[in-house]
This record gives structure tokens, sequence and C-alpha cells, in this order.
């Protein structure tokens, strides 16, 4: 009888929640159309060149393969480090910002960490989730104060903040039989996660000022755009100039995150003479660890981890392009590699986190020395360049050249790469095809098998802010090369047949995307949207501040798609319908 009640009791609460949720963008909806994949099981994989499903065989060769990942086999590497960091002059940080990252640890810091903490986050290996830090958060404050300030003085971390349980999320488009093809996230107890929130927001007003605008990562600020947005001006730039060669080399490093070395981390952190509190805690994080990994929801033995940042960690991405930059800064400081010049300005690298992109002319000659760069960092801080999956896009070259390129870097040439979500080729006018045909055709396959399902006609407008707005903002964002508006109005009939389930529409269209304070039904208007974003590329210009993008979008104001912006729409250069119509 009791049972009987729990089941009529649990169903009364998932029929409230489907009245209350299934037509607003969330949880509930979102499982609703999310695509249909097999669980998170391993179920098989590559060993020793044969496939095998054996579950015990399955978690020995990821132990195996991650306890050869996290050993440090550059032991006693000090010196070398010590010199190479000498010899690139690493940029020390103002008294001002040392004394703000070695004050004592404050009780509103605690605070404000755990008051961003999401609810229904994986728990470390305590298993006390960040819920239980907010509800017990004014039993536990002073506590955890004195810890961490403890740690300051003293170089010593609870023994449970050593721990990490790592779960394997498969990297997309990869082949899912090899071990490597998956990617390690720490889940980390929350105590741990509050401390190093606390320093990494620290460490983050000071990389603001030193870390180079070039690195577009985990700073705020700064965004994917600003990185498509010079890759492609450079690329227009260069085919109004046949006889510059140039080529670009979007590099792939094995495990980045993974391989760098404590030794160098730790001394760049000395060198950059931060205080001896904030060292302190980094060097009590960075000693010793160790962590278990979950395969097919059982652990295996413990590991030592002597190498890497822990991705699931706030510090992680922070202390990464820490790292990185002493090698990007390396490269914009060598002559030898000849950067694209345009004006006063040279433009060598551009990076988001380890997605990193190397602009040169004088291939042939600038490409020896990138290599040489990437192997002196590579020897000290752990950076491994991989050569198969690294690719090189060139702009003006002969193919005789090509080839000799090719064979002298090892590293393939190719016509189409994708950086940062956005497929680029050597021609601009590929981008459309490239890039909205593409998405557009997946979207609407998803549309028409949400179509099938039973979710009602608010459900249908949510599902269009939650799955379609994100994908096509993000090329709005990046690339508004729309030309026209028959293209709007096509994907305007699409969705307007996915909500009206291909029944004539009751309402018009404008009523539908307008806001529901007067009266609308607030659907995305793409069209509005493009607009929007292209407004923000074309405030670059009436800001006039980035003047490096002034510098390489303008270097030919006169026929280019900006003359557009001030000539009062007479007739410009044939050129300016190359790229960019969105300055209208």
């Amino acid at each position: 009888m009791l049972i009987n009640r729990e089941v009529e009791w649990k169903v009364k609460k998932l029929r409230q929640n489907s009245f209350e949720f299934a037509n607003k963008s969330g949880k509930l909806l979102a499982w609703q159309i999310k695509k249909r994949k097999e669980q998170n099981t391993i179920n098989k994989i590559v060993v020793a060149g044969e496939e095998t499903n054996n579950s015990k065989e399955i978690r020995k060769a990821f132990l195996d393969f991650y306890r050869g990942l996290y050993k440090n086999n550059e032991r006693n590497n000090l010196r070398k480090i010590e010199r190479f960091l000498k010899e690139k002059n690493i940029q020390k940080i103002s008294t001002v910002e040392k004394e703000k990252l070695n004050i004592p640890i404050e009780i509103e810091e605690i605070k404000e960490i755990i008051k961003e903490f999401k609810k229904g986050k994986a728990p470390g290996p305590d298993g006390l989730t960040a819920s239980y830090y907010k509800e017990m958060e004014s039993v536990l404050l002073t506590p955890l104060q004195e810890v961490m300030n403890s740690i300051f003085k003293e170089r010593e971390i609870p023994e449970t903040w050593q721990e990490a349980l790592i779960t394997l999320i498969p990297k997309q488009d990869s082949d899912l039989l090899q071990v490597k093809n998956y990617r390690p996230i720490s889940l980390l107890n929350t105590d741990y996660k509050i401390f190093a929130g606390i320093l990494a927001r620290r460490l983050k007003s000071i990389l603001t000022e030193t870390i180079h605008k070039d690195q577009a990562g985990f700073l705020p600020g700064r965004q994917i755009k600003d990185n498509t947005r010079n890759i492609i001006n450079i690329i227009e730039y260069l085919s109004a100039r046949c006889d510059r060669q140039a080529m670009m080399m979007f590099v792939d490093a094995e495990k980045a995150f993974d391989n760098i070395i404590w030794d160098f981390l730790l001394k760049q952190l000395e060198y950059m003479e931060v205080g001896t509190e904030f060292f302190n805690g980094i060097k009590a994080i960075y000693t010793e660890q160790k962590a278990k990994l979950i395969i097919n929801n059982v652990e295996t033995e413990e590991i030592r981890i002597a190498k890497g940042t822990r991705q699931g960690c706030p510090l992680s991405p922070l202390l990464f392009i820490m790292v990185l930059e002493v090698l990007l800064n390396s490269i914009r400081q060598n002559k030898e590699i000849k950067g694209v010049r345009v004006g006063q300005n040279e433009y060598k690298v551009k990076a988001f986190a380890d997605d990193l992109v190397v602009t040169m002319e004088d291939p042939m000659g600038s490409a020896k020395e990138v290599l040489e760069e990437f192997e002196q960092f590579g020897k000290v801080a752990g950076f491994k360049l991989n050569k198969k999956k690294t690719k090189i896009m060139v702009k003006n070259m002969d193919t005789e050249v090509i080839e000799e390129l090719q064979q002298q870097m090892e590293i393939e040439v190719v016509k189409k790469v994708k950086y940062l979500g956005i497929w680029v080729t050597p021609k601009n006018i590929d981008l459309f095809k490239n890039n909205y045909e593409t998405v557009w055709k997946g979207i609407k396959k998803d549309l028409e098998t949400w179509g099938k399902l039973k979710i009602s006609f608010w459900g249908r407008i949510a599902t269009i802010k939650m799955s379609v707005l994100p994908k096509m903002l993000f090329l709005f964002q990046n690339i508004p090369v729309v030309k026209g508006t028959k293209t709007f109005k096509e994907w305007q009939r699409v969705i307007s047949k996915y909500i009206w389930q291909g029944r004539k529409p009751r309402i018009k269209f404008k009523l539908l995307t307008d806001a529901k304070e007067r009266g609308g039904f607030a659907l995305p208007d793409l069209k509005l949207y493009y607009e929007a974003s292209c407004l923000c590329w074309v405030k670059t210009w009436i800001k006039l501040e980035n003047k490096e993008v002034l510098d390489l979008e303008g270097a030919d104001n006169r026929f280019g798609w900006h003359a557009y912006l001030w000539r009062e729409k007479r007739k410009v250069h044939k050129g300016f319908e190359i790229i960019f119509l969105q300055a209208r």
C-alpha cells in the first residue's frame, strides 16, 4: 500500500513538472529534443592493435594510458627551465598587483565563490555537493577561511584536496576506439574549488594586463569572434595582394593541458614575482596530486599525477594561458619570423587557449624558425606539437613551393580548416557555403525530427530559442556575410512550417516575432539578430580604439567594403561585395 502511494505521488509530481516546464526553455524541453545517443558507456576500444570489449581490459588500457600521460619524464630539468626563462625576459608584475594577490583571504571572497556555484553539478571524491556548501555556509565560512590562510603561510593543503575522480568525455568527430580520443575532466572536492576559485579571481585581474590581446581565451572582454575576424581579414588582405606569399599554421598540440610541466609553471610564477603567499597557494596544489578514473561507472586504481593542469579546476585555464604566453611572446619577438605586415602592425599569432594560429610571410624562412620555437618551448614546458593534426593553409604560392614547404615542415597543406567552429578557406567567398549552408542543413533535419514529437505551440517556439538561435547567432557574430533578404525569407519559411506543423499560419510572422509586452510571441527574428551582430562589427570602426583592426580592415578604405560606411550609398568598388554586406 505504501509503495502504491509513493508511485502515485511520483506520477503526480511528474505531471506537475510536465505542466510547468514542458513549454519553457529548460532541462525538460532540452531532454525531449536532444539527439538520442548511446549511453556514455565505452563498449569497445583498440588495445595493442586489436579491438576488445572486455571491461577489465578496457579499464586497464585507460589506466595504463593515463599513468603514462601524467608521469613526468623530464626530471631534474630546473637548470634548463631557468636558462630558458631568463632568456625570454619574463614580465614582472607591479607592486600593487602583488599586494592584491597576497592579501589574506576574506570571508566575502569565499561567499562570492559559493554564491556562483550552480546546483546539480557532480561532486568530488568526498561526495559533498555545492548545495551542501550553500546550505551550511554560515557554519563553514570561518573554518574555510582559517584553512585557506594557513595554506598561504604553510604551503600545505588538506590531503583530500589532492584527490580527484576523472571522468572521460568523448571528443566530437573522432575515432572513439582510440583511448587518446577521450577528454579527462577532473571532479574535484567543492572546498578545493572554492580555494582555487579565489586564486583564479585574483590571477585573472593580473593576467588581463599581462597577457597580450592575441590570446582571446578565459579573460574578460575577449571573445572568439576577435580571432575569427582577424583571420578572415588577413585572408582578404592577402587576396588583394597576389605578390605576397603567406601561410597560416593552425596548430594542434598533444594533450596540451595535460602535458604542462609543473616545474616550468612554478618557475614562471617566481620570475613574475607573484609574492610568497600566492606562490605558496599554487605550489601546494602543484606538488602532489592523485586521481581515480571512472570507466563505465567503475572506479579504477589510484594513479599519481606529476604534470598537467586539471581540466575542471577554475585555475587550470588561467595557468595554461600564462604558460603559453611565454611561447607566443617569443614568436612575436623573433625577428626571423616574418608576420603579415599591414601599415605599422605585424600579425603573427592568434590564440584561444591552445587553439593557436601562426601567420607568416616568407613561408620558407619563417616556418623553420617557428618549428624551432615550438621545439625549444616544448622541451622545457611540455607543449608538444602534433604534426599529424596541425594544418597549413597557404596564399599566393605556386604548387612547387607548396610541395617543398610541406616536405620541409612535415605538415599537411590543406584547402579547408575548421578554426574555433568556423570553416576557413583561402577564399572568403566560400564562407557562406561552408558554414551557413552546412549549419542550416543540420537545423532543417532537427526541425523535421522535432516536428514528430508531441511538443505544444509554445514548446516549439522555445525549441527555436534554445537550439536554433544559438547556432545561427554564433555564425552571425563571427562571420556576418549573409547577402540580401532572400536567405532570411527561406529560413523564415522553414521555421514557420515547423511552428505551424505544416499547416497554414494563423498569425502573421511579424506578430510571432514581436515582444510579449506588445502582444507578440517572442519567436526569434533571425534577420534582426543578424543586423544587431553586424552593428557590433561596425562599432569597432565607430569607436576607433582597436588600431590593429582599423589598420588591417582599413588597408584600402577607398575600395574596401568599409568604403560603404562613409560614401553615402554612392557606387562603390565591386570588390565591396566580396565579403561583408552587413554595413548597410
